[in-house]
């Protein structure tokens, strides 16, 4: 049954009962967690496409693949945070899921791969449900139940990661990677529907305010010249002045943005919330985490086996992609249920302790993955260690966020958050494909990468979460999710 948002009149205060009352509560719960799980799911579908898509275009520039859609999905998060308060989180988010699902449809049709890439960009305007979705669940559940909900929204991605796998593989070795992309179409398809169907109107929290232009222009600039300088290192050469131009571009403009922020009255990001030792060093560490943790999942569990094994040329495993799914689906299975375990128990104790442990287990792990990714057995093993610890950071990172800001800057946090973990995904992404193709062969069009690579790769990532784990020490002791 599809409901009608109730009128916005006067300033839209909160209702003093949840709308979640007088809807279906299981229908509400399910649009809040399909939709923020959908960007989950449709990257790790996609990943698995990512080596066919290579060889089918001959490309060697399948980093932008995903690349594309990190970058367009990172620079649209704060904007949609703050559409979200000007006209409704969602009216927002049906929007940007329409224009999601165009991308998705010219992605799946795309008889080129520079029509591919664009479609990847319009699909990128689904990237921002999570901060929307962590933001809504605040103004449509019972104060005592979100943090619950949020815990238990970034737990399930466990599921995404268990489940969609086999998933993949199934379309890729029946229909090939134009099926895996028809199913993720379908899926967001069903996220319009659930949102539309049980979601309600939020208190439009900003009505009459000014708009950020500059702010957002600053931002998107600062960040675009940062990734293409990126991925154009290993092309120009890293001391090449246009590489050295655009990096100092961008901390141009990104220091032009800070200026701005602070002294506009209605910012895009408020940027004084960094100054707060508890906001800033859980928002780093944790972006740097899990950006690194969604590198890992999306490049390397995926090329390693999908890509195939040629004497001299590439040191894949050459399996079909059911095969490479089922032999990760033990790793995925362990990290549903610990990060289940997980938003249990930082319910009531500090959620500083998994998450310190969590680090550091995926860091062991990335470390034995980096001598151990050659058969079934090492890739199981190693994998279900690495597994434990992501799980421990997937479950306690919106909780940490929560814990760290108030109630009333949570939805900017959460959009601050994402906006962090796009740019950090993107940023290891372009690092890890530049370092692996330090080793790489180009074969009729297409980079094929050697064992040396993936292991430079694997002791990249674990740098990353290592630096993460040290940035956490200095995290202060947040609120658990029934204070906050």
């Amino acid at each position: 049954m599809v409901h009608s948002p109730a009128p916005q009149t006067g300033s839209d205060p909160l209702p003093d009962a949840s709308p979640a009352e007088a809807r279906p509560r299981r229908g509400l719960f399910l649009a809040l967690l399909w939709s923020a799980q959908v960007l989950s799911a449709s990257s790790v579908i996609t990943a698995f496409a990512q080596a066919d898509v290579a060889q089918h275009f001959h490309t060697q520039h399948i980093a932008w693949f995903g690349l594309v859609y990190s970058l367009v999905g990172t620079l649209l998060t704060p904007f949609a945070v703050r559409f979200g308060d000007i006209f409704g989180k969602r009216r927002t988010m049906l929007v940007l899921i329409a224009l999601g699902l165009a991308g998705d449809v010219i992605t799946a049709l795309a008889p080129t791969y520079g029509v591919l890439l664009g479609g990847r960009a319009l699909a990128a305007c689904y990237a921002p449900m999570a901060a929307l979705v962590f933001a809504t669940a605040r103004d449509v559940l019972p104060p005592r139940k979100v943090g619950q909900a949020s815990g238990t929204i970034g737990a399930t991605l466990g599921a995404v990661v268990a489940l969609c796998p086999v998933i993949a593989g199934w379309l890729m070795d029946d229909f090939g990677f134009r099926g895996a992309l028809w199913f993720v179409t379908a899926v967001t398809a069903m996220a319009f529907v659930l949102v539309y169907s049980f979601l309600p109107e939020t208190p439009r929290r900003s009505r009459g305010e000014p708009f950020d232009w500059w702010g957002g222009l600053l931002l998107g600039g600062s960040i675009s010249a940062l990734i293409y300088a990126i991925g154009q290192g290993g092309t120009w050469g890293w001391t090449s002045a246009r590489v050295l131009g655009l990096i100092a571009g961008a901390l141009v403009s990104l220091a032009a943005f800070v200026l701005v922020e602070r002294a506009v009255e209605h910012p895009m990001l408020d940027v004084r919330m960094l100054v707060r030792r508890r906001v800033s060093t859980v928002l780093v560490a944790t972006s740097v985490a899990q950006g690194t943790a969604f590198t890992a999942a999306a490049i390397m569990t995926v090329v390693i086996p999908l890509y195939p094994r040629i004497p001299e040329v590439s040191d894949g495993l050459g399996w079909t992609a059911m095969h490479s799914a089922l032999v990760g689906l033990p790793a995925g299975v362990v990290l549903f249920f610990v990060g289940m375990a997980t938003g249990l128990a930082s319910r009531r104790t500090d959620p500083r302790m998994p998450w310190l442990l969590g680090l550091t287990l995926t860091v062991v792990g990335m470390l034995l993955q980096a001598f151990h990714h050659h058969s079934e057995t090492q890739i199981i093993v190693t994998g279900v260690v690495a597994a434990l610890g992501m799980g421990m950071i997937y479950a306690s990172v919106p909780i940490l966020v929560v814990g760290a800001v108030s109630a009333r800057e949570q939805g900017v946090a959460s959009g601050m958050s994402l906006m962090l973990v796009g740019l950090m995904t993107t940023v290891a992404a372009q690092v890890i494909y530049t370092v692996m193709g330090q080793h790489s062969v180009l074969m009729k069009g297409t980079a094929f990468y050697r064992d040396a690579g993936y292991q430079q790769a694997y002791f990249t990532l674990a740098g990353f979460v290592a630096l993460a784990l040290l940035l956490s020490l200095f995290i202060p002791k947040p609120r658990l999710p029934d204070e906050a």
